[in-house]
């Protein structure tokens, strides 16, 4: 069982003397815009973005990746979920934004990275804290004095429509975005509070930096500039220390389930092809590789972890990948599930090496597994010729 904790209040009042406080929230549930004509100017501005998501083509529509995320963010929200909108968009970067009218936007490339529930549930209370401390509308109202807001617009706009921005464009324009150190710290440790009072684990926030961290040490990464979260974000180093120190003064106590279901390894595994397609299509190999080898270690279903080696590598198509991507293909044709297009892909490396029987026989492998392929008439084709 979970022991949970009822309020922030409640925490608060268990807390010891020389700990960091917990912040306490700014605003209350159900919060409108002030009188303040500001403020009510950009939550009319945040209207038209809405609007601009919910026309986006890359906005997701499915309902088991929406309701798992909706279903997170309320359970951290708590009696903040009624003020929420969560919007899902195809983006293969590790983000999430919660903007000052309570519209929350999670990155799909989010949902690749975190490791379960817990991990998820960390991100969207620290964006949820930002919101109830009105961090998003300080930064916006220093944005407009700079006239920065009309850019901030365009790039959201661009980025929702799938245009591609040039990087340091792109960078500029979110390190204007950046919140405070302060703010950040702020919206870590408030965070981790809904967390708890949530059912979450709030050591998990810490390891949500963990893997960033992992990531960006990666041989191949730190060759690369930073992404779009780390250029914007304070070194993940801090924040580790910082974050497990702050959990170990206020929760340590607090008990946490370990048998509950790990909803998110299904999100992974029904919709894996979408979200490793669209990581794939950053060309960042270095990521890709160190994603990959994340989730064969949080038990991603084999076969696809497999499959997805051998696109990188065919990709990638360095020295000797060829190889290991007909390696990788072969090991995802091995499982009790195995993954047609690696037969397909196969096929087109036997036909390259003009070894036809073998390409036949795993052409036809891969269409006795997906009869209705949309490209069977070409792989009859390759089929009758051979």
């Amino acid at each position: 069982m979970l022991r949970r904790i009822g309020t922030i209040a409640a925490l608060l009042i268990s807390m010891p003397l020389l700990a960091a406080p917990i912040p306490v929230p700014e605003i209350e549930p159900g919060y409108s815009p002030r009188e303040a004509l500001d403020e009510q100017g950009l939550w009319m501005e945040f209207e038209e973005y809405e609007q601009a998501i919910r026309n986006s083509a890359l906005l997701v529509k499915d309902p088991e990746i929406n309701g798992y995320v909706r279903d997170v963010a309320c359970q951290v929200a708590g009696d903040y979920c009624r003020d929420l909108r969560i919007y899902v968009v195809r983006n293969p970067y590790f983000n999430a934004s919660m903007a000052a009218n309570g519209v929350m936007q999670v990155w799909t490339g989010l949902l690749v990275r975190v490791s379960s529930e817990d991990e998820l549930a960390a991100v969207l209370g620290h964006e949820l804290a930002h919101y109830t401390q009105l961090h998003s509308l300080d930064r916006l109202r220093k944005m407009k004095r700079d006239g920065a807001v009309g850019a901030v617009f365009d790039m959201g706009l661009l980025l929702l429509t799938g245009y591609s921005i040039p990087g340091g464009q792109l960078t500029a324009l979110a390190s204007r975005m950046a919140f405070s150190r302060a703010s950040e710290t702020e919206a870590d440790r408030l965070g981790a509070a809904f967390m708890a009072q949530g059912g979450f684990d709030p050591a998990a926030s810490a390891r949500v930096w963990e893997m960033i961290a992992d990531e960006e040490s990666s041989a191949v990464v730190k060759r690369k500039k930073g992404n779009l979260f780390t250029n914007t974000h304070p070194a993940p180093a801090n924040r580790i220390v910082s974050l497990s120190e702050f959990v170990g003064e206020h929760f340590a106590e607090l008990e946490v389930a370990a048998d509950k279901p790990n909803r998110h390894l299904d999100i992974l595994n029904n919709h894996y092809t979408m979200l490793m397609e669209d990581q794939l299509d950053t060309n960042r190999f270095g990521r890709t590789e160190a994603i990959l080898e994340r989730h064969q270690q949080i038990g991603v279903r084999q076969e696809l972890v497999d499959f997805f080696h051998g696109e990188m590598y065919r990709q990638r198509d360095e020295e000797g990948d060829a190889a290991f991507a007909r390696e990788a293909y072969s090991r995802a044709t091995q499982g009790d599930e195995p993954v047609p297009e690696a037969y397909m892909n196969l096929g087109y490396i036997n036909l390259k090496e003009d070894d036809l029987p073998q390409a036949q026989f795993n052409f036809r492998k891969y269409l006795d597994l997906v009869p209705d392929a949309d490209d069977r008439a070409m792989i009859e084709f390759y089929l009758q010729e051979s």
